[in-house]
């Protein structure tokens, strides 16, 4: 674990190489190439790890779990389904519990955590997600954060499919999109998205929990994926025209593809 007030840029880049390749051990390397930069977003979020204690909120595949642990965080979790990835957990010295958020609540005490990580969460929950907000808001300390990330409903990319849908006077997800999320059933409805929010959204959401907004940023981590050096030869009009997409996005960042809102517990 790295113990030090801060982790310079030789440290993070140690660490997300051992992260990714235990990724690539394990079979799951594409999925932490296409995430790795919301992870290192919500670690710079989060700054130093000063020992705090983290709640993590739907951990799995574990990625940012082990992220966490190795900058010097104290890690426990809460997930659906904390079976499946039981042997990373033991690995890691984690402790997951399993617990549905729209049906009881989180269970650990009053003010037990110094930070609540919801990752790509919130946009799979069915119900209004206040009350798992008002869960967070409990089990964090006063003076505690939450850090919060979800897609962008204002994203460029996915609002150019919509408007181009809806010049084809079609329905705004395709016929595979619609036909998969009507067969899901019970828990396998949370594999997909139920709704997407604007940073207006977000943040209300957050306060109306009884958070003060610490922090609300715009990122780009999707953008980012594609862009390698590497891939300039091997497929230079697709990494060109990814290039021109970051760059717009990047001079207007409400069109980013993803949200990062920071709330705190107030004091008193």
């Amino acid at each position: 674990m790295i113990d030090e007030q801060t982790m310079t840029k030789v440290d993070q880049s140690a660490l997300f190489a051992r992260v990714e390749q235990s990724a690539r051990a394990d079979g799951k390397e594409a999925y932490f190439r296409l995430h790795r930069y919301r992870f290192a977003a919500m670690l710079q979020a989060m700054g130093p790890a000063n020992g705090a204690r983290v709640l993590e909120v739907g951990v799995t595949p574990g990625h940012f779990t082990e992220l966490l642990v190795g900058a010097g965080f104290q890690v426990s979790g809460a997930d659906l389904d904390p079976f499946t990835r039981k042997a990373l957990w033991d690995r890691l010295g984690v402790e997951v519990r399993q617990v549905n958020l729209e049906r009881e609540p989180l269970p650990y005490p009053d003010t037990s955590f110094d930070w609540v990580v919801f990752s790509e969460v919130i946009e799979h929950m069915v119900y209004s997600p206040l009350p798992i907000l008002r869960e967070f808001y409990r089990v964090l300390r006063p003076g505690g954060r939450v850090l919060i990330t979800t897609p962008n409903e204002l994203y460029l990319k996915s609002r150019a499919r919509a408007i181009l849908r809806m010049l084809l006077w079609q329905s705004l997800s395709t016929r595979e999109e619609f036909r998969h999320q009507m067969l899901l059933e019970g828990e396998a409805r949370y594999t997909t998205h139920s709704r997407t929010y604007t940073m207006e959204e977000l943040t209300w959401l957050v306060e109306q929990a009884g958070f003060r907004i610490e922090s609300r940023r715009f990122e780009a981590p999707w953008e980012r994926v594609g862009l390698e050096a590497g891939r300039l030869l091997r497929a230079p009009h697709r990494v060109l025209a990814k290039a021109l997409f970051f760059a717009l996005t990047a001079a207007i960042p409400p069109t980013r593809s993803m949200l990062l809102v920071v709330g705190r517990r107030p004091l008193n």
